[in-house]
């Protein structure tokens, strides 16, 4: 067997799973699909995290590094840009098959810890796969001095319109109703920033030139009226569709919606051995508790490895 326990998702919850295991001296594997760190690095670089105990006023990519470096000077092994593509239980062995795009590894438990699940949700219309059409922001500063449109009503959306505005984009935000479904604390940036809104407002068409976004015709969905405006980029920060056929795949229990996997008390899933903390289970955690649920998961599969009778 390669491996006591197998973490799968690089972010607060899957590396405090895993700092718990290895504490707990098993051998431990990360498994990320991009850069370990989860969203915090991989989406949110320059976001200031400001509700982590014992972190103010560092960026996502520095709370990441600091995470990552205490996994490895625990000699957590981490995979990296690495995509688990199935998991299955062999009963006849009692072990867990974990299989990715690069490789399959075995272990006695896997934590499942990758987040919200899903991929960017378009928007359906023409013109969105142009050059220039954004689902997720790294860095606004390399946009200073560009005229900027963002679509969306939720925090991603309304923090990606504050760092924009922010970093000295010419910054637009429409949605499609008239109220925000941010935080307060975003509402209160967005409120006290220089970024033009647009209520009740759909992206009809995005222009383009010679394959680049050019602008867009946007639509008040009260009046119909419609406006044609110029634009460098656009960003859509319209939510995420869930993978559910993955989550089917591995044959773990979910919620209504396929969205969230459930688990008890213990972090356990429908499936022996295996375990989920984070945001991709039932309850919506932010990171100070999804650091705690990961290493209480990291506690509930060292009582199994113990002991595979443990209730």
């Amino acid at each position: 067997m390669d491996y006591d326990v197998i973490v799968i998702g690089g972010g607060p919850a899957g590396l405090s799973a895993a700092l718990t295991g290895a504490c707990y001296k098993l051998k431990t594997l990360v498994i990320e699909a991009a850069a370990a760190g989860g969203a915090l690095v991989n989406n949110f670089p320059w976001k200031v995290v400001d509700n982590t105990l014992g972190f103010r006023n560092m960026t996502g990519k520095q709370v990441a590094a600091i995470y990552v470096e205490h996994i490895k000077n625990e000699d957590v092994d981490i995979k990296e840009n690495e995509g688990v593509e199935n998991i299955t239980r062999d009963d006849v062995a009692d072990e867990i098959l974990v299989e990715t795009n690069k490789n399959k590894y075995t272990a006695k438990a896997v934590i499942i810890a990758i987040g919200v699940l899903g991929k960017p949700r378009k928007a359906n219309v023409q013109g969105e796969n142009l050059n220039g059409v954004n689902y997720t922001l790294t860095y606004p500063n390399l946009y200073a001095n560009r005229k900027i449109l963002v679509a969306g009503g939720g925090d991603t959306a309304v923090e990606w319109a504050v760092g924009l505005d922010k970093a000295g984009a010419e910054t637009t935000i429409i949605h499609r109703k008239d109220v925000f479904r941010a935080n307060e604390k975003n509402q209160k940036d967005i409120a006290e920033s220089k970024v033009k809104i647009l209520w009740n407002t759909e992206t009809k068409e995005i222009l383009g030139e010679n394959g680049k976004v050019k602008g867009a015709i946007l639509i008040n969905n009260q009046t119909n009226k419609t406006i044609t405006e110029n634009f460098d980029e656009i960003f859509l920060g319209l939510g995420n569709v869930p993978h559910s056929d993955f989550l089917e795949k591995i044959k773990v229990k979910t919620d209504e919606r396929r969205m969230k996997i459930l688990v008890d008390e213990t972090m356990k899933t429908n499936i022996k051995g295996i375990f989920a903390a984070g945001d991709i289970t039932q309850k919506w955690l932010k990171i100070p508790e999804a650091i705690g649920e990961g290493g209480f998961a990291g506690i509930c599969a060292y009582k199994y490895i113990k002991n595979p009778y443990w209730a």
